[in-house]
């Protein structure tokens, strides 16, 4: 058999836990991948626990394995429909994007050809270090790089694809929701309920934004588990007219651009594909200065960057945008510009090289 060349088409399987519509940016980074790859002539499938997103996949040409891998008691069953799967599909590449996928393509891809090449989505997680289980390594900003580089991961092991949603057809597709009207002056986040995407001090920094911008309203749009306590929170500083829950919306499309300004708090953050949003957008953001934030937001030129757990300065920021309208049109302007480096297909691309590392072909 000839052995094949960087033109061919290669043969992947992308391991996630499951592909819900919730907003998971793993989820949404590994669904756009996969249909990209699809679309560019490679054989495709991806083996999750299932999801709303699994129509959007099949009907672009990437396969769909039903296969939950996150419990303990899925091992078994897991290890074995990997294995007979690359086995019968002679498998190029094992994509896994969580720890979970990590550990099991790497085992069942033992005494084959196939590589397993891991993402570090989220470095912040203490068990982010077993990623390195991959042949190859992808950080999704050069924050996450440096961070697993410190954590052990060998330098020449593990290379930077910047993340990107520019392009996706997840972003196409039809949802069912709950038309929401903002009214302005708005303040919008889209973030996960945790006490990670510092929530906390964007309620305490719309206390401080409301002597400066009368009216002002901010906006959170997400789910998770300490929603109650936040409420809580802005129910005690008497911010209910002010802070509006709006839980989770499948189509922030739609909330973006009537946004005045989008916001993200975050205390640990590897990347933010949110900020891509926000940006295609062409929504002014403001943002704390953590991981890979600063790349997301072209090292600060394409928004305002503050400090993070910093709620007085996060409140400067904003009323700056409101009080200037000059800083506000500039950034409208950066936040639409250099949008290229974020599209799906240089992602698709340099993962592609990534994986062609891994099989020894370049």
């Amino acid at each position: 058999m000839q052995p094949k060349t960087d033109n061919q088409p290669l043969r992947i399987l992308h391991l996630v836990n499951d592909v819900q519509q919730f907003g998971n940016g793993i989820v949404n980074a590994a669904v756009d991948l996969a249909i990209e790859q699809a679309r560019n002539g490679h054989a495709v499938a991806l083996a999750s626990a299932g999801g709303a997103y699994v129509d959007l996949l099949t009907g672009h040409n990437v396969g769909h394995i039903y296969l939950p891998q996150r419990q303990a008691r899925h091992t078994a069953s897991a290890l074995w429909g990997i294995g007979g799967w690359i086995r019968r599909n002679r498998t190029d590449i094992i994509h896994a994007h969580m720890m979970t996928g990590a550990v099991l393509g790497r085992v069942a891809a033992l005494g084959t050809r196939t590589k397993v090449v891991t993402t570090v989505h989220n470095s912040w997680q203490r068990h982010a270090i077993l990623m390195r289980a991959g042949h190859r390594v992808i950080a999704n900003s050069d924050a996450t790089r440096r961070e697993m580089i410190a954590r052990g991961i060998p330098l020449s092991k593990i290379q930077t694809v910047l993340n990107g949603t520019v392009g996706s057809e997840r972003l196409e597709v039809k949802k069912e929701t709950t038309r929401v009207a903002l009214e302005h002056p708005a303040v919008l986040t889209v973030a996960g309920m945790y006490v990670r995407k510092g929530i906390e001090d964007l309620i305490r920094a719309a206390a401080r934004l409301r002597e400066q911008v009368p009216g002002v309203r901010v906006y959170l749009a997400g789910d998770g588990p300490d929603r109650l306590r936040l409420e809580q929170l802005a129910a005690d500083l008497q911010l209910t007219d002010t802070v509006t829950f709006l839980g989770f919306i499948a189509d922030v499309e739609q909330l973006m651009p009537q946004a005045d300004v989008f916001v993200l708090a975050s205390h640990a953050e590897p990347f933010g594909l949110v900020i891509c949003e926000a940006r295609s957008a062409g929504v002014p953001v403001v943002a704390t200065e953590v991981g890979g934030i600063p790349e997301a937001l072209d090292g600060g030129a394409a928004g305002l960057l503050v400090p993070a757990k910093d709620p007085s300065a996060l409140a400067e920021a904003l009323a700056r945008v409101f009080r200037e309208p000059g800083l506000r049109e500039n950034l409208q302007r950066a936040a639409s510009e250099n949008l290229d480096r974020f599209h799906v297909r240089r992602v698709s691309a340099e993962t592609l090289e990534v994986y062609r590392t891994a099989l020894g072909r370049k």
